[in-house]
């Protein structure tokens, strides 16, 4: 029993030992802020043998950040690898690209000392797996726990994040209503259905969990050590928000070989209902948008839609150009959805190219349009294209902002339905 309670009070990292100010030591970047914000966004990364996505992650976040949001956030990026070089590079590209939140303080770039981990090699493990598959998850582990010290002191909440990740617009507001559901007592709130990602706590208890972590960082991966952790803290069910609001897309894992192809099958995958013919055609826009949520999922049979990264401004277009010119019967387009009403279209109008010609890559130039109608509360309904076309062939369809609008802009669905199918 002695050696039982000496084990338990003697975490595999003794964090009392940590030097004075550490986390300014830790910081690559020193110009990070430290007042007190709402939320931590966590999000460790390691070199990998193939696909970085560590960029693209942190580009989904703060494309889905609007702007007066991003003072109310930290990005925490933990470069949690030994080669120097990769560091090196990492750093330089988070610079380059994210110039804006770092003049904020938003974006803290950090990295541990070798001093911190405990023994990685010949590890017992509970689980029977390839030694390098020990080591890997043990280091993973503490990758975590040196991410929630540092992060303690930050924000309100701390929210744990994977470095292959996209997120959607108002996922923070989304936090903030699912936060103001409880009224009875919480540890841990659940963003996405996978692993350890999405997993928001108070971050006075981080440091707690973190010593879990650490006691345990050889037996069990973190994503076993939280559910266990949340029921140590009498929290005996999952609270998992729904629809989830990040999704996992990174396929190859930063253990060398492996692959995770996981979905989150909660995570809105916004399916159509117009269900157009929806022949062939290339999709262009002249508004931002995440990767995520490019042009062609409205257009696309496949669910999905087009989600913009700034308001819509007058003049601003949307262009389907047929692969090869159609006799169309009739036009459907929904924009906006259920849960974020306001990103609808809210002034536009639709026309038709009656004539078309290629400029090189890129959206061709559309001409002889006809004006089929103006957009109402978002939507527009045509439904006897010939009417106004004659019998010609449509080459593009162009939805045409005629104001300026406050709200980003949701395209959902554009359903064409062709003569004669």
């Amino acid at each position: 029993m002695l050696y039982k309670k000496r084990y338990q009070e003697q975490p595999s990292v003794d964090l009392t030992k940590l030097p004075r100010k550490w986390r300014d030591d830790a910081q690559i970047f020193k110009n990070a802020s430290n007042q007190k914000r709402f939320l931590t966004i966590g999000i460790p990364t390691v070199k990998r043998e193939k696909d970085e996505y560590i960029l693209n992650t942190v580009q989904s976040i703060v494309n889905c950040t609007t702007e007066k949001e991003l003072a109310e956030i930290y990005i925490v990026v933990f470069l949690a690898d030994f080669d120097a070089k990769w560091k090196e590079g990492i750093s330089r590209q988070l610079r380059e690209m994210f110039e804006k939140i770092i003049s904020l303080g938003t974006l803290h770039v950090i990295q541990a000392w070798e001093s911190f981990y405990p023994q990685l090699d010949n590890l017992t493990h509970t689980f029977e797996d390839p030694e390098t598959k020990k080591k890997w998850r043990a280091k993973q582990n503490v990758d975590y726990a040196f991410l929630f010290l540092y992060s303690e002191t930050l924000a309100q909440y701390y929210i744990q994040m994977e470095d292959d990740i996209y997120t959607i617009p108002g996922y923070l507001q989304a936090i903030k209503d699912y936060i103001s559901k409880f009224k009875e007592h919480w540890v841990c709130l659940e963003f996405s259905e996978l692993g350890f990602i999405g997993k928001l706590y108070h971050s006075y208890d981080i440091n707690k969990l973190a010593k879990m972590v650490l006691l345990f960082y050889a037996q069990q991966p973190c994503d076993v050590t939280y559910l266990n952790f949340n029921t140590q803290m009498l929290q005996f069910k999952r609270h998992i928000s729904r629809p989830t609001i990040f999704e996992h897309v990174g396929y190859h894992s930063s253990l060398p070989g492996k692959v995770q192809p996981l979905k989150d099958r909660f995570f809105q995958s916004y399916p159509k209902t117009l269900k157009g013919d929806n022949p062939p055609a290339s999709v262009y826009t002249s508004m931002p948008f995440e990767g995520y949520f490019n042009p062609d999922n409205c257009y696309s049979r496949e669910n999905g839609i087009f989600w913009s990264t700034r308001p819509g401004k007058a003049n601003d277009w949307f262009t389907v150009a047929f692969s090869v010119p159609q006799m169309v019967n009739k036009i459907e387009i929904d924009t906006g959805l259920h849960i974020y009403p306001n990103d609808k279209i809210h002034h536009a109008k639709l026309e038709a190219g009656l004539a078309s010609q290629a400029k090189g890559p890129g959206k061709p130039e559309c001409s002889s349009n006809k004006l089929l109608g103006y957009f109402d509360d978002g939507n527009i309904k045509v439904d006897n294209v010939q009417s106004i076309t004659g019998r010609r062939r449509i080459h593009c369809l162009s939805i045409i902002l005629t104001n300026k609008q406050e709200t980003w802009v949701i395209v959902r669905e554009i359903a064409v339905f062709v003569v004669n199918k």
